[in-house]
């Protein structure tokens, strides 16, 4: 009988638990699936590349919402607030929200330095803090050089006859 009402108890508990609402803070919001990429400012480049939804999901917690992510304090700041990291290589600044597009590839290199792809659609996506080529400098084998050093390959057809 005693087996049974903590059997029973441990049950209406559970319900109970699970029946509650997850209540986040300010700029969180609810994760049901929570992956394994970091929610923190980053202090080093490419910090949050390896960053994969997990195969078998986990308690919901709660996350930063998009864009925001947490300061040292554990609250959850836009990622332009997030304190800058060190760009080691030559000619290559830091930038908290870099553009979709244009990248900072010779694949994608103007004079302008305006997205080179026709009919964009203006959509949200996450702000990832990098190390991007300074204006006038596009990447080539990881290097920045200027546009004038892109394989011409890669310039528009108009721009090369």
């Amino acid at each position: 009988m005693t087996g049974t009402v903590f059997f029973s108890l441990c049950i209406i508990f559970l319900s109970i638990g699970f029946s509650r609402q997850l209540s986040c803070g300010p700029g969180e919001v609810v994760d049901n699936c929570l992956s394994n990429c970091l929610d923190y400012c980053p202090v080093k480049e490419n910090q949050d590349r390896d960053c994969f939804a997990p195969v078998v999901c986990g308690t919901p917690r709660c996350k930063c919402a998009i864009n925001r992510r947490r300061d040292v304090n554990g609250t959850c700041i836009p990622t332009t607030e997030c304190p800058p990291f060190k760009c080691n290589r030559p000619n290559e600044e830091y930038v908290a929200c870099p553009p979709y597009c244009p990248t900072d590839d010779c694949k994608q290199a103007t004079p302008d330095g305006k997205c080179p792809l026709l009919g964009r659609i203006l959509i949200v996506v996450e702000c990832i803090p990098a190390c991007r080529c300074i204006k006038g400098y596009w990447r080539r084998n990881g290097v920045c050089v200027p546009y004038e050093e892109c394989p011409l390959q890669f310039l528009p057809k108009l721009l090369i006859g």
